[in-house]
C-alpha cells in the first residue's frame, strides 16, 4: 500500500521507476489510494505538479495518471452506492414476496398481519411496525399486530376514526408522515401502548380497490412504523409501504369477511381470495403472450365458466381474437364484442338459443353447445383496449356482485396487457437509445479529443500574449465544457441535465486549472432546472464564458467569489453568473478585450435559447443575467 502520509515522496519514488507503464500503474494506484481516503483532488494535482517539476518530467502526464486512478476510485465508489441501493430494492421484493405468502397461505388474519409487521420492520429498518383494523359499524381502529410497541395493547387499545394521526391517516385516505411527534398538535399519547420514546410515524390506510376518490367504506385499517430519533420518511419508504397495504388490503377483507357464517359471504370470499391470486398471478409476468393466456386461463376459474374469450380492438371497429381457454372454437361473436366495445358496457346472454339479437351467438350455441354468454369491456383509464367473453354450458344468470368482480377483473387484466405492452416498447426503445449514446458518446468523445489536442499542438506555435494564442485558448476552454455537458448527458440517459449539474462540472474543470495562489470559491444555489441536451450544451459554453470573464477582469489578483444561481419564475428560467470583482483590485497583467466573449453569449442566448441576456456591473457584484423558456425549447 502506498505510504500517503508523505505523499511527495511516494510519488517521487514512482517517478524513479524507469518502466513507463509500471510508473503509470503505480501513480494510478496512489490516486485510488488518495480517493479511498477522501483526500483532496486539488492537493493531489498539486502534489503531482511538485513531483513531476522535481523529477524534471512532464507534470501533466503525471497529474493525468494520478486523476485517472482517482476518477476510477470514485466510479466505483458509485458502483458499490448502486449495488447497495440494488440490494435494497432487493431486500424489499423479498419482503414483499414473504407477505404476499402469508397473505395467501392462511386465513388466520392475526398470524398473516405478524408476519407483516414483522416483515416490514425488517426491511424499513423501523423501531415499530403496528396494523390497526377498522370496525365500520363502531367506527374505530383495533391494533391487532405490533412490533416494537407493548404486545399487551393487542386486541386492546382503539382509535376513533379522525383522532390522533393514525385516525386521521383513515380518515383522509393518504399517508401521513410526521417528521417529530412532539410538535404535531393531532399527536395523541396513548399510555398502553408505551410509545413516548419515539419520535417520527409514517401511517399509511390500507384500503380495499384504492381510487382517486377516497371513501370511509372501502377502509380496512391502518398501518404504522416508528422511529426513535426524528426522521424524514422518503419517497420510498411511503411508496414501499403503500404497496404492503395494498397487499394486504384484501387479505384482511378476505379474513374478516371468511369469518361471516353467511353461505354468501363465504362464496364472496373465495371469489376475492382467487381474485387476489389473480392479480399477483398478473403482475408475475410482462411477456404479452404469455399474460394473455394467463388472463383467459384465470378468467375461466374465477368466473367458473366453460370457456373464456379475450378480444383486441382494431381499427374500423374490428375486433380480433387474442387467445383463449377452454373446449371448442370460437366464431361468430363478434358483432356483439363490437357492441359491448361501442357502448362501453357489458352484454350477457342467459339463453343463446332463444336470443335473436344476434344471430352469429344462436349458431356457435348450435354448434358447440354453449348456452348462455357474458361479454364485458377491458378498460384502461377511459380508454378500452379490448374485451372478455365467457361460455357457460349451462343456463346462467350473472349477478350483480359478480358483474363487478368480474369488471375488476377485466380492467386489472386491461392494466396488465398495457403494462405489458408499454414494457416490451419501452424495452426496445432503451436498447436502441442505450446503443446509439453509447456510440454517440464514443465518436463525440474521441472528435473533442482530437480537436482540442489540434488546437493545443497550435497553440504551442504561438506566443502566450498573442492574441491568437488566447483565442485557441478560449476554444479549447470551450471544447471542454462542451465535453463536460456530454459526459453528464450520456451518464443520464435522458438526454437531460439541471443548469446545476452543468455549473458544478464546469466548476470542477476550472478549479483544477487554477493556481493555488488565488483562490477561487464557487457558490452554485438555487432550484432545479432541468434543460435537455441542446440548452445544456448553449448554457455550458455560456456560463464557461461568462466565469472566465470574472476571471480575466476582476479575480486574478487575488481570487474572490463566483456565484452560479438557478431558479425557475412563472414559465420561464433564470441563470444568473455573479462574481465580487468590484471589491477587488484590478489584475496587473490584464488581457486586451476584444468583445468575442461577450458577443458569442449574446448571440447563444437570443438566438439558440430564444432568451436574454443583461449584464451590469455594480457595487459589490458584477452580474450577467440569462432569462428563458425551457418547455419551448426544441430537443
Amino acid at each position: 500500500m502506498i505510504d500517503t502520509d508523505a505523499p511527495n515522496a511516494a510519488i517521487l519514488a514512482i517517478l524513479q521507476n524507469d518502466n513507463a507503464v509500471a510508473q503509470a500503474q503505480e501513480l494510478r494506484a496512489f490516486g485510488a489510494t488518495w480517493q479511498s481516503q477522501n483526500a483532496d483532488p486539488q492537493m493531489l494535482t498539486k502534489l503531482g505538479i511538485d513531483a513531476a517539476t522535481q523529477a524534471r518530467l512532464d507534470p501533466s502526464a503525471v497529474v493525468t495518471d494520478l486523476l485517472l486512478g482517482y476518477a476510477a476510485a470514485r466510479e466505483e465508489q458509485r458502483t458499490r452506492h448502486w449495488q447497495n441501493h440494488l440490494m435494497r430494492r432487493v431486500q424489499q421484493l423479498d419482503g414483499l414476496h414473504r407477505i404476499i405468502s402469508a397473505a395467501n397461505s392462511t386465513l388466520d388474519i392475526d398470524a398473516s398481519l405478524q408476519t407483516v409487521v414483522d416483515t416490514v420492520s425488517d426491511v424499513m429498518r423501523v423501531d415499530v411496525c403496528s396494523i390497526y383494523l377498522f370496525d365500520q359499524h363502531r367506527r374505530m381502529l383495533r391494533l391487532v399486530a405490533t412490533r416494537g410497541l407493548n404486545p399487551k395493547a393487542i386486541g386492546t387499545v382503539e382509535v376513533e376514526i379522525g383522532v390522533g394521526v393514525t385516525g386521521w391517516a383513515g380518515e383522509l385516505g393518504k399517508p401521513v408522515a410526521i417528521f417529530d411527534v412532539r410538535n404535531e398538535p393531532r399527536y395523541q399519547l396513548e399510555p398502553l401502548l408505551e410509545e413516548w420514546h419515539f419520535r417520527s410515524l409514517l401511517a399509511v390506510p390500507v384500503i380495499l380497490f384504492a381510487s382517486e376518490r377516497h371513501h370511509i367504506e372501502t377502509l380496512q385499517g391502518v398501518i404504522t412504523v416508528q422511529n426513535r430519533d426524528p426522521h424524514e420518511f422518503s419517497q420510498e419508504q411511503t411508496s414501499y409501504l403503500e404497496v404492503v397495504a395494498g397487499e394486504i388490503a384484501l387479505s384482511i377483507a378476505n379474513a374478516q369477511m371468511y369469518q361471516q357464517t353467511d353461505a354468501r359471504l363465504h362464496q364472496k370470499i373465495r371469489e376475492l381470495t382467487t381474485l387476489q391470486r389473480v392479480t399477483a398471478a398478473l403482475a408475475s409476468t410482462l411477456d404479452v403472450d404469455n399474460l394473455l393466456h394467463l388472463i383467459v386461463e384465470q378468467a375461466v376459474k374465477i368466473a367458473d365458466v366453460d370457456r373464456t374469450d379475450i378480444f383486441q380492438v382494431r381499427p374500423n371497429n374490428k375486433v380480433k381474437m387474442l387467445a383463449s381457454y377452454g373446449p371448442g372454437r370460437t366464431s361468430g361473436v363478434e358483432d356483439m364484442i363490437v357492441q359491448v366495445i361501442r357502448e362501453h358496457r357489458a352484454i350477457a346472454v342467459p339463453n343463446a338459443y332463444t336470443d335473436e339479437r344476434w344471430s352469429g351467438v344462436q349458431a356457435i350455441a348450435y354448434r358447440e353447445g354453449f348456452h348462455s354468454l357474458f361479454a364485458l369491456p377491458m378498460r384502461t383509464g377511459n380508454r378500452i383496449i379490448g374485451a372478455l367473453c365467457f361460455y357457460s354450458y349451462a343456463p346462467r344468470h350473472i349477478e350483480y356482485e359478480q358483474v363487478q368482480l368480474l369488471t375488476t377483473f377485466a380492467d386489472e387484466g386491461a392494466i396488465a396487457i398495457e403494462n405489458a405492452r408499454l414494457y416490451e416498447e419501452t424495452q426496445r426503445n432503451l436498447t436502441i437509445k442505450s446503443t446509439l449514446l453509447q456510440e454517440i458518446h464514443h465518436r463525440v468523445r474521441n472528435n473533442l479529443q482530437t480537436i482540442s489536442a489540434l488546437l493545443r499542438m497550435q497553440a504551442r506555435r504561438l506566443n502566450t500574449e498573442t492574441e491568437g494564442r488566447q483565442a485557441l485558448d478560449d476554444s479549447v476552454r470551450r471544447i471542454h465544457a462542451i465535453a463536460a455537458v456530454h459526459n453528464l448527458l450520456s451518464h443520464d440517459g435522458e438526454g437531460q441535465t439541471t443548469v446545476q449539474d452543468i455549473a458544478k462540472q464546469i466548476a470542477e474543470n476550472i478549479q483544477m486549472s487554477l493556481p493555488t495562489e488565488t483562490p477561487v470559491e464557487f457558490l452554485i444555489t438555487g432550484d432545479s432546472v432541468l434543460v435537455n441536451a441542446r440548452a445544456a450544451t448553449v448554457l455550458a459554453i455560456v456560463i464557461n464564458e461568462l466565469v472566465h470573464n470574472a476571471l480575466d477582469h476582476g479575480l486574478s489578483a487575488e481570487g474572490g467569489i463566483i456565484g452560479i444561481d438557478g431558479w425557475l419564475e412563472a414559465e420561464h428560467a433564470w441563470v444568473q453568473v455573479r462574481d465580487d470583482g468590484p471589491t477587488r483590485p484590478e489584475p496587473v497583467k490584464r488581457r486586451v478585450s476584444t468583445g468575442l466573449g461577450l458577443g458569442i453569449i449574446e448571440t447563444l442566448v437570443n438566438t439558440d435559447l430564444g432568451g436574454s441576456f443583461e449584464f451590469k456591473r455594480e457595487t459589490e457584484w458584477t452580474r450577467a443575467l440569462i432569462k428563458f423558456s425551457p418547455d419551448e425549447l426544441d430537443d
